[in-house]
């Protein structure tokens, strides 16, 4: 498989690096030595990653008593691991090379599957919360990486699937050479992240996941296909909702063993949280 993710990285004409403000954060996480301080002179060093990283700290989806004014008080506050989901996904956001509507969409789908997930992970104890942010964040790089090295052809694929002519997963063939979920997990290989996250970005639609032999695997896949399909049946990171979409009865929702009450429960607290802090992700 390693072979096979080099030959797909290969052939992407123009692959944006691991963000460099990610890469220190990453590193410096690692050692035990760290402090606060530390974290947070590499973080300022990229304007736009610090300010996402206080609004979110301020935030009702942290719900915090009290303002947060300082980039160590950030960190102090929400801790390491969510840190790392935070600066990943700022990090994400500017990787696009413009941003008009298209980059704006792209950038809603992943941050709100994103915020989906943790919700989910924490309100069915599927997974851990923070790697199925981060799970949820990459299921759709692939779609960043291929808009970032060919713009051309996404945008004439994203009008092609406007225009009615098929889903994204049926059509994308015509328009480039590997499906989107390939591209993302051969990215996130390259990037030396988690083989969790990896599987999951490959197969959170098919969910072809052994649940016998990585539970953990299967169950992260799941939630993130749940969040996937809240996420297109809210509207979030689309052009407008779609009601034909029955969530209790995608993949996941069975995977994970929920009625139809729960589902539309969980729905309904995405779309609250996500809406009482779209601005503080989105803008």
């Amino acid at each position: 498989m390693a072979t096979d993710f080099r030959t797909v990285v290969s052939s992407i004409g123009d692959l944006p690096p691991m963000p460099a403000v990610a890469t220190k954060v990453l590193e410096l996480l690692q050692s035990p030595e760290t402090n606060f301080a530390q974290l947070g002179a590499a973080i300022s060093a990229d304007p736009a990653v610090s300010a996402r990283l206080l609004k979110v700290a301020n935030s009702a989806f942290f719900s915090l008593k009290r303002q947060v004014k300082t980039l160590d008080h950030a960190i102090a506050i929400v801790g390491e691991r969510t840190l790392r989901s935070l600066v990943l996904a700022a990090s994400l956001e500017g990787m696009n090379k413009s941003y008009g509507l298209l980059e704006k969409l792209l950038w809603e789908d992943s941050i709100g599957c994103a915020v989906g997930c943790r919700l989910l992970a924490r309100r069915f104890s599927s997974a851990d919360p923070e790697e199925a942010f981060l799970a949820g964040l990459f299921r759709h790089l692939g779609k960043i990486i291929m808009n970032y090295s060919d713009p051309e052809a996404y945008r004439s694929l994203a009008s092609a699937v406007y225009a009615g002519e098929g889903s994204f997963n049926d059509i994308e063939g015509r328009f480039f050479p590997y499906a989107h979920a390939v591209v993302g997990a051969a990215v996130l290989d390259k990037w030396n992240f988690s083989d969790d996250l990896i599987q999951c970005t490959l197969h959170h639609e098919d969910l072809h996941i052994s649940q016998e032999d990585n539970e953990v695997q299967y169950r992260l896949a799941a939630t993130v296909n749940l969040s996937d399909r809240i996420c297109a049946r809210l509207g979030i990171g689309a052009r407008e909702p779609d009601e034909s979409i029955e969530v209790a009865n995608c993949k996941g929702a069975e995977a994970l063993v929920l009625d139809k009450g729960q589902v539309e429960s969980a729905t309904e607290e995405v779309e609250a949280i996500f809406t009482e802090n779209r601005d503080n992700f989105l803008s």
